[in-house]
């Protein structure tokens, strides 16, 4: 029975303990603010999925600007010039400021045309992870 307490004891601790933790698997920076200094390709797929592809915008056999965010989306958008504003690529790894998605996705004064997804903007938790994914280099 005691044998049986210390372990239903340590299975609590060990569960109190990681839900201590928290956080949704980000890497937060130093200034506590939840500024992530890294991100996946996997988060942003997930962004994109509940936001610009789910919707059929961005997907199927004529996606919206002829910009398909589904399946590999990285090899179209990583390093490709913009249509709307050639000065800019979609993604210039490592420089989220002079990335084109990310302009269109904050609705930053250099876009052209509206901000995206239309009606309903990213949160600015899901901006942040499409940033931090460009500025740590746009992985795949």
């Amino acid at each position: 029975m005691l044998l049986r307490l210390r372990r239903l004891s340590l299975l609590l601790t060990a569960a109190l303990l990681w839900a201590s933790c928290g956080g949704d698997d980000s890497t937060v920076g130093p200034d506590g603010e939840g500024t992530l200094t890294e991100a996946t390709l996997a988060q942003v797929r997930e962004v994109f999925a509940v936001n610009c592809t789910f919707s059929g915008c961005h997907s199927g056999e004529q996606p919206a600007a002829d910009l398909s965010l589904e399946g590999d989306f990285a090899s179209r958008i990583v390093g490709v010039d913009s249509g709307q504003r050639p000065d800019f690529k979609l993604v210039d790894p490592g420089n989220p400021n002079k990335s084109y998605l990310l302009i269109k996705v904050r609705g930053d004064d250099e876009m052209v045309s509206q901000q995206m997804p239309p009606g309903a903007p990213l949160s600015a938790e899901q901006v942040e992870i499409i940033r931090a994914w460009i500025a740590s280099g746009a992985k795949e």
